[in-house]
């Protein structure tokens, strides 16, 4: 399977706006999805309007008369309705790779993770609708195919809004059961070189879920280098992960958004190893781990 021309739709958010750049900087003919109402400007960057309503029928259109190869969706992973319209587009437009929204902190193919963060459930709707149009044979077109990423806590992203329990202005951390529980997680930058190699290896990538990881830590590992990087001595708060997912999780029940952040933030430490997983793909992508001293150095500097 060769890939040629990429789509991307979602290109000014925290995900999509670094593999839009990554994209540019790669050897794909990239184009962007912009909806007919939209303010977003790409300057540099071939853009294809479409409805707002993402209507399937003119998206699948404008997916044929531009030879689209490849589908990157970078939209939130809780907009399902609109993913499975952009899915069904193209499909029927003739794209051979489909990328899910499908990033971020924790694994939605995981039983227990639907089961403490039924927001998780909606991306596994998708990938299941994926898989159901994976076999199905269109004619001259062929089949089409999928690779979800699974990359961990959004990690410079995090740091800086406190999603991976550390309070930067405060020189507060919040240490979960000690602190010393490995977890996977990856900067932007990383994500979006991780997106490209999968296009690169479209044979090897196709139809599965892939797990990377920029950063292999331990809380206490990132509280030496943020001590190290800041100057001062933070001030460290023990948690249980436990106490604090049976707090929140009433809270997220009665619809407290915050509640779902810090249920994402825990879940996203203590159940995100993905050395662990079958699937693990940093290998086979060429994909080479950050260096946290620096990470953390030029996340604080941006503060």
């Amino acid at each position: 399977m060769a890939i040629q021309n990429v789509a991307l739709i979602g290109g000014t958010g925290t995900v999509g706006a670094p593999i839009l750049e990554a994209l540019k900087s790669s050897s794909f003919k990239l184009s962007v999805l912009n909806r007919a109402s939209s303010k977003s400007t790409y300057p540099d960057t071939h853009v294809i309007t479409i409805p707002d309503d993402l209507n399937v029928t003119r998206v699948a259109q404008a997916f044929k008369e531009n030879s689209i190869d490849a589908l990157i969706i970078a939209i939130a992973g809780s907009r399902v309705a609109e993913s499975k319209k952009l899915i069904e587009a193209a499909f029927k437009g003739g794209v051979k790779r489909l990328i899910p929204a499908d990033f971020g902190s924790c694994d939605s193919a995981d039983e227990k993770t639907n089961e403490i963060l039924p927001l998780m459930a909606g991306k596994k709707v998708i990938r299941d609708y994926l898989i159901s149009l994976q076999d199905v044979e269109r004619g001259t077109r062929g089949k089409m195919s999928w690779t979800s990423l699974i990359t961990g806590h959004f990690f410079d992203y995090g740091l800086t809004c406190g999603l991976l329990k550390f309070n930067v202005a405060g020189r507060k951390a919040y240490i979960l059961d000690g602190g010393d529980i490995k977890f996977s997680a990856s900067n932007l930058s990383f994500i979006a070189n991780a997106v490209v190699r999968v296009l690169e290896k479209p044979d090897e990538t196709q139809n599965r879920i892939l797990y990377v990881h920029g950063l292999y830590v331990t809380q206490n590992e990132v509280l030496a280098a943020l001590e190290k990087a800041t100057g001062n001595t933070w001030e460290k708060i023990p948690q249980s992960s436990e106490e604090e997912l049976a707090k929140e999780r009433p809270k997220m029940a009665a619809g407290d958004k915050e509640a779902v952040e810090e249920i994402v933030a825990v879940w996203g430490i203590v159940a995100s190893d993905w050395k662990q997983r079958k699937g693990f793909a940093n290998e086979m992508l060429g994909l080479r781990e950050d260096d946290l001293e620096e990470t953390v150095r030029r996340a604080v500097g941006k503060m």
